[in-house]
């Protein structure tokens, strides 16, 4: 008769399994679980007759999205492309109607006369964002709150445009390191190449605001490239819903995209 042996298990073997259950490898503790490698950065060239303008944002929260969203609204049959991972999205709740979700993961809704397409999947960086859809439409306003400082040296699409763009929206807060945010974001784009908007301007800027302006913000100004935007409380508290833009501030904006007319690319 033979008595049947039981397996040695050592502690360490068990430490190993107990490591493997808690990480849902119940079968194989020592496979080696693949990484997920970022999507590759891809060009991007705007459709026949589209016209571009990229919006950027010299510091956080300079509300970057509700300018894009008023110069689209200004325009009137026009997108807007929000270039950021799904968890930063300023335009999750400016949709009144929604179309679903593209096969290159963009989330489509309609506002009057505005396509609003945004991210459904986390996107790692600027470098990795996908390309927008192709569009028969006549003018898309990118929304691009990222960093200006690494969007000049990125290498992906959205970097390309920042560097090559006759114009760029650059938004930022009436406040002291808004200001100063500005003017180091227009060195880094070239002062002849920036259209400035200040959310929050009072319609007489106080002492401390003047002295925050730098060289550069000052000639904007003086040149007609410098809008500011009135502060909207409701704007502040809530952010951008389904209700429509205050008139003040596509008052306010208006000018900037009729500024804009013939520095399309």
């Amino acid at each position: 008769m033979t008595t049947a042996m039981s397996p040695v298990v050592s502690v360490e073997d068990l430490r190993r399994a107990y490591r493997a259950a808690l990480a849902g490898e119940f079968r194989r503790p020592n496979r080696v679980r693949p990484t997920r490698a970022d999507p590759v950065a891809t060009g991007w060239a705007p459709s026949p007759g589209e016209q571009v303008v990229l919006v950027v944002g010299a510091c956080g929260g300079a509300g970057v999205s509700t300018v894009a969203l008023g110069l689209a609204t200004s325009a009137g049959d026009a997108r807007v492309v929000e270039c950021c991972t799904v968890a930063a999205s300023g335009l999750a709740g400016a949709s009144t109607a929604e179309m679903g979700v593209t096969a290159d993961g963009w989330v489509q809704g309609t506002r009057d006369t505005v396509l609003i397409e945004r991210r459904s999947d986390r996107v790692a960086s600027i470098a990795v964002m996908p390309a927008p859809s192709a569009t028969a439409g006549p003018l898309t306003v990118l929304d691009c709150a990222g960093d200006v400082d690494l969007l000049v040296h990125d290498s992906g699409w959205l970097g390309a445009l920042a560097r090559t763009a006759a114009v760029v929206v650059v938004v930022t807060r009436a406040s002291g390191p808004g200001l100063r945010r500005l003017e180091a974001a227009i060195s880094g784009l070239g002062a002849d190449r920036v259209q400035a908007v200040v959310v929050g301007a009072p319609k007489r800027w106080p002492r401390a605001l003047e002295q925050a302006l730098g060289a550069h913000g000052r000639r904007l100004r003086t040149s007609g490239r410098l809008a500011g935007v009135p502060h909207d409380p409701r704007l502040a508290i809530d952010g951008i819903t389904t209700d429509p833009l205050p008139g003040v501030l596509l008052s306010a904006v208006s000018p900037v995209l009729e500024s804009l007319r013939g520095t399309f690319r």
